[in-house]
């Protein structure tokens, strides 16, 4: 799974999150008010103008203050009728369609049925609420104000903020409904279409004998289904499991009765899961194994991963702490995805080949390597066992205890190599993990939708923002704008840090004026420019221009960055530390664009 930043604890993120909060509030505070403070001096004059400006700020805070959730739950019910004289129900028979004949256009065979599924389920739920939430926002208020019917609302002893709360609440409750009618849809879609087995047949297995003619086990391969047949390897009592094609794998059961033998096979395993994975750091040696700040880079654009070269001393090195004989008494289970990246065609059957081996941090004393064939986008299990075997200094073999010897105060090192030459393994810090324990794929679902849940609600307080001083399409044009800019929020910083420490690496390609010169000059953007005085009087400028930018895009919600259906198709419990964050971030853009709403809606004139 792609995690290009490590997730803070909560307790970590808050602290720095709320003081660049404060920061922005106030920021865009002192703006709205010396603008409208030059837009009524041009009026009235500067010091008439200060003081109708204090005065509007005060009559502002007392309207929010006083506030009643009975007058605000009443709008709220007016929302809600308003939305299903709408016809909004209309998006669940759209989305029942989409459900019917996805099956058309989503391929059981592909390498990771499960993910695409989830993906499909979750973009399309993720698309219809937000859309219906926006289109009701935007037109809501516009439409009262030309048919006059706010004034009715205005003569009441209703203030602007109930409005504008009210609208909101009545449509996130819409919202609301409409995710969790398509979510239990979606997820029955999804257990239904995952849902397979396979026929084991006696004549389809074959007994394995050692040298002495003592049965050792059986082998064999399944019947074909959804587009695929497992081989299995089973013990000598007939127990075992299928090996891992399209993510999953099965257990196998034998039971034998009057002399004939039948296998019994369980449902996929490994769809449908939440891994909870103790993470580690990740560092590289070289081709002649020393210790290298990077991997090697093969040209592709995107740095995500780094790759170490086969045949050589280069490494990819992960440390894990943490590591307890009261969490893992039996054995240690290491997961891993490992990406491929052929100089040559070689045998394109076989895979490339590498090695694992797991190494006290504090000692150096490693045992002897695990041998494997990389499985490009299907996820690697080694149970790395109790007793393991390590080569001594005059070439002879040892057993070792894996907690006693291997592991130094919970901390472990874990070897990986590419042992083809010419070839390349590439590799990011997340891919390879120790399995601590597994979540409840249900509850990692409910997660996800609440990712979904997040966005809707923003972009629901959006619409109803910008409606309060817009007409209904260009308040729809500048929440698609607001969204389309947060979009880019997390690659400005990137490229801004990128420009400031100088490290290419993190957004390759450079400021918009770098990004020019290279465009012109057809400069592949992995490639570093020459240190002249004009390349670094452009730095210099791009510099200047991204930091206003990065401080803009800040301010911009991203619900890109809400989303997190990666986990959840990715078969990753979805961190509570992500959750509250997304939480808190959700509810500090709903306050500020509410109170933005309230006194926009309180300056204008409704009553004329």
């Amino acid at each position: 799974m792609v995690l290009e930043e490590a997730i803070p604890k909560f307790s970590q993120w808050i602290g720095p999150a709320f003081l660049w909060y404060l920061f922005a509030a106030s920021l865009l505070a002192v703006i709205a008010a010396a603008a409208s403070w030059l837009v009524q001096s041009a009026v009235y004059g500067p010091l008439q103008a200060g003081d109708r400006v204090y005065r509007g700020i005060l009559s502002g805070v007392a309207d929010l203050l006083g506030m009643s959730p009975r007058r605000i739950w009443a709008l709220a019910r007016l929302a809600i009728q308003e939305s299903l004289r709408r016809n909004v129900l209309v998006v669940l028979a759209l989305f029942a369609i989409l459900v019917l004949f996805a099956g058309w256009f989503l391929d059981p065979t592909s390498v990771n049925p499960g993910k695409l599924y989830l993906g499909f389920i979750l973009a399309a739920t993720n698309f219809l609420v937000c859309l219906v939430t926006l289109i009701l926002s935007v037109f809501s208020l516009p439409a009262d104000f030309k048919a006059k019917a706010i004034q009715t609302v205005t003569t009441k002893p209703v203030r602007t903020g109930e409005i504008v709360l009210g609208r909101m609440l009545g449509f996130a409750i819409v919202g609301t409904a409409l995710l969790a009618i398509m979510a239990a849809v979606g997820w029955g879609f999804v257990v239904r279409s995952v849902q397979h087995s396979h026929e084991l047949l006696a004549e389809d297995v074959v007994e394995i004998r050692s040298d002495d003619g003592a049965l050792a086990g059986f082998e064999g391969r399944t019947s074909l289904d959804r587009g695929h047949r497992h081989r299995i390897e089973l013990a000598a009592d007939g127990s075992g499991r299928t090996d891992h094609i399209q993510g999953h794998r099965h257990e196998i059961v034998a039971s034998t009765a009057g002399g004939a033998t039948t296998y019994r096979l369980g449902p996929p395993e490994g769809l449908l899961e939440a891994r909870k994975p103790l993470r580690g750091t990740l560092r590289f040696l070289d081709r002649e194994g020393r210790p290298s700040a990077k991997g090697i880079s093969v040209g592709a654009e995107w740095s995500y991963r780094q790759y170490i070269e086969g045949g050589k001393l280069a490494s990819a090195i992960w440390t894990f702490d943490g590591v307890t004989e009261a969490d893992f008494p039996d054995e240690l289970p290491l997961e891993m995805l490992v990406r491929v990246f052929r100089t040559h065609k070689g045998n394109i059957e076989k895979g490339i080949a590498g090695s694992v081996r797991v190494r006290n941090p504090t000692s150096g004393l490693q045992s002897d390597p695990h041998y494997f064939t990389a499985k490009e986008f299907t996820i690697d299990e080694w149970r790395i066992p109790r007793t393991l075997s390590t080569t001594t200094s005059d070439g002879g073999t040892k057993q070792v205890d894996l907690y006693r010897d291997i592991v130094s105060d919970g901390r472990v090192e874990v070897v990986l190599q590419c042992l083809e030459p010419a070839q390349y393994f590439g590799v990011a810090q997340a891919d390879f993990y120790v399995r601590s324990g597994s979540g409840s794929f249900v509850w990692n679902y409910i997660k996800s939708c609440l990712g979904i849940w997040f966005s809707m609600l923003i972009v629901t307080a959006l619409g109803v923002m910008f409606s309060t001083f817009l007409a209904g399409p260009v308040a729809l044009l500048a929440t698609l704008s607001v969204i389309l800019v947060g979009q880019f929020r997390e690659f400005i910083q990137r490229l801004f840090q990128s420009q400031v420490t100088g490290d290419s690496t993190i957004a390759p390609g450079g400021g918009p004026i770098e990004s020019f010169y290279r465009l012109v000059t057809q400069t592949a953007i992995t490639l570093d420019l020459e240190q002249t005085p004009f390349v670094a009087a452009m730095k210099g400028i791009d510099t200047v221009l991204l930091a206003p930018m990065r401080l803009g895009a800040g301010l911009f919600p991203s619900l890109s960055s809400l989303g997190t259906g990666d986990f959840v198709s990715g078969g990753f419990d979805i961190p509570a530390d992500l959750i509250a964050a997304h939480a808190t971030e959700t509810f500090g853009y709903l306050l500020a664009f509410f109170i933005i709403g309230a006194l926009c809606l309180r300056a204008r004139e409704v009553a004329s």
